[in-house]
């Protein structure tokens, strides 16, 4: 239920920021990212934009809007274009679903051809928002995202350690006051 509820409320301030910005771009568009779950404990999601009807000088800005794993963890990404010299980034954006959530550990980097961010977040509905111009006609680019998600076994053992030493100390203790 709080994941619908992030996601509605990510889909309402990306949709209040694309009808605040002052040049209306010529494509536009929010995508929700589905993850890929593997044998490891990263979570992944594959995203990007292929539009072969754009033409060079048009300006984008896509929201692509991620749903994260239920601890805190690191998360990156890295956006390129698909062919070199096609695409300019022209903002980046990395927006929290809620006004609660902390993304201060995030830092976002933006050149020309490249965006990319890493960092702690934690548990929710973020919004990566791209802005840019084609360079050349029918132009895309990629991106990807990375979570490392805790090993919940590995989670698991290090408390049974930390109880098996307590449980050792305890019986010390009281062989010592016997």
């Amino acid at each position: 239920m709080k994941s619908i509820k992030h996601m509605l409320f990510g889909l309402v301030l990306a949709t209040c920021a694309v009808f605040n910005a002052s040049a209306t771009p010529t494509y536009s568009d929010m995508f929700f990212v589905v993850p890929e779950f593997g044998p490891t404990t990263t979570q992944t999601w594959d995203f990007g934009i292929s539009a072969p009807g754009a033409l060079a000088g048009e300006t984008f800005e896509f929201d692509f809007l991620f749903n994260t794993p239920p601890e805190p963890a690191w998360f990156s990404f890295v956006v390129f274009p698909d062919l070199a010299g096609s695409i300019a980034f022209t903002d980046l954006g990395f927006f929290a679903g809620d006004l609660f959530t902390p993304i201060d550990a995030l830092s976002l980097n933006l050149a020309s051809e490249l965006a990319k961010g890493a960092g702690w977040i934690t548990s929710g509905t973020y919004d990566l928002r791209l802005a840019g111009t084609f360079l050349v006609d029918g132009a895309g680019f990629t991106g990807r995202a990375e979570s490392d998600i805790p090993e919940p076994v590995s989670l698991a053992l290090l408390g049974l350690g930390l109880a098996g030493m307590a449980g050792v100390r305890r019986r010390k203790a009281v062989e010592e006051a016997a």
